[in-house]
Order: structure tokens, then sequence, then C-alpha cells
């Protein structure tokens, strides 16, 4: 969340009570929900590319999405895990919604600082909002909203397989000829 009682934005994170120097343009930090979406369960990543001087000898995810998702009170959502944007899958909507509505071209802009960028998300009012709410949907009693049900499950996002169930792709792909 943006604090504008101060007169800059965040230009650190803190690992082990030090702050160090990050950069904070907002591709720095969409590679970074990248590389921590393919991230196996107890493996290292490489995020050297975050930091501006010098960076902590060990450094954990948590320091990071500290920065990466600051806490904002509002909306309150429903306290799901259910992934309902992408920023990949999504990025043509995301370009299309900054270029529609704050005529900003994502894709040529010098820089952007990450919380400029999640405040200016959070604004938009076209179809990627749409996206999201089919994603998150929850199916009522009610027989008429039916076509949610249908639209959630057109939009949504598939997580990657685990290791273990891409073994068991591949064997079964290698037993049935796939």
């Amino acid at each position: 969340m943006i604090d504008l009682t101060r007169k800059t934005l965040p230009n650190t994170v803190t690992v082990n009570g030090r702050a160090y120097s990050i950069h904070t343009d907002f591709r720095m930090w969409l590679r970074f929900f990248e590389d921590v979406k393919t991230m196996r369960s107890g493996q290292l990543v490489d995020v050297s590319y975050l930091f501006k001087n010098d960076m902590p000898i060990r450094c954990d995810v948590a320091s990071l999405m500290e920065f990466a998702s600051p806490h904002n009170e509002v909306p309150r959502g429903s306290g799901s895990d259910e992934i309902i944007l992408d920023y990949r899958i999504d990025s043509d909507f995301i370009v299309a919604g900054f270029w529609e509505h704050y005529q900003i071209d994502l894709t040529s802009i010098e820089y952007l600082h990450w919380h400029v960028f999640l405040a200016l998300m959070r604004g938009l009012t076209i179809q990627l909002r749409d996206i999201m709410q089919y994603r998150s949907y929850k199916k009522e009693d009610r027989k008429d909203i039916d076509v949610y049900e249908e639209l959630k499950r057109t939009w949504e996002i598939i997580p990657p397989l685990t290791e273990e169930e891409q073994e068991e792709l591949d064997e079964f792909s290698k037993t049935f000829g796939g």
C-alpha cells in the first residue's frame, strides 16, 4: 500500500534487521513472481538481480514478499489462496488495461515503481477485473448463475504440475505411447 504521508516510495528490503537497496521497477518484480512460481520446494532461487549494490548472504523469499505484496486493508477478500491473476498469462490484458485506463504503455515505459504498478492494477476497471472475478467465483444455491461456473472454468489458471505429477505423467506417456 502506498503511504502518501511519506515523500518517497520504499526502495529497500529488510533482511535480518538490515536494509538492502533494491531495484523497484515493476519488470524486476514480475520476474521475481515468475521465479517464485516455478520454484520447487527447498530449491534456492537466484534473486541477485533485485539488489542494487550488496545483498544478504542468505535471503529468504518471505523478506522479498513483504515488499512484493504490501499489506492493503481493502478490498477484504475471502482469504482464499486460489490463483486468480498470473502476470505472464494475463500480460496482454494488463498491457491493454494500463493503456486504456491510464494511457501508459508498459512495453515502452522506462521505469515504474512496483508499488505504483500495484496501485494502478488495483484501479483497473476493464476486462482483467472481470477475469479475476470469474476465477474467484464461488457457486451459490441459485440456479440462474451457472453461467459464472463456466466462465470461471474458461479463465481458470492451471497451476504447474509438481515434480511427482510430472514424473507420473511422463511414465504414463512412456507406457501408453503418448
